[in-house]
């Protein structure tokens, strides 16, 4: 007997996402289709100049908190994505973490 195990993945575009754990799968598509490494996203933001820790990229990429909208800055331009190509992120991470929602920066 073949057993076939399908796989699904979300594709590293942040198009779709509208729950907090659809948008961490596609970050952390994102991380893996730009060949980062929760270490290496840690150093690439800081690198950038928005350094964020390793605990905070695995916390965006699993969606076990409610981010930070400048941790996920920090997380793009670690993976080396332009401002340009931000913009699409953060218009969805808007929409699914509405204001109330937001982790707050102490």
């Amino acid at each position: 007997m073949n057993t076939v195990t399908s796989i699904t993945t979300a594709p590293p575009d942040p198009t779709g996402a509208a729950t907090p754990h659809e948008f961490a799968r596609r970050l952390r598509a994102l991380m893996i289709a730009c060949r980062r490494s929760l270490d290496s996203v840690a150093r690439r933001s800081t690198d950038a100049g928005t350094p964020i820790s390793r605990a905070t990229v695995h916390n965006l990429v699993t969606g076990r908190t409610v981010p930070r909208r400048d941790s996920l800055v920090a997380f793009l331009r670690g993976c080396g994505i332009p401002p340009r190509e931000q913009v699409r992120w953060l218009s969805t991470f808007d929409a699914v973490y509405p204001d109330p929602r937001r982790g707050i920066a102490s």
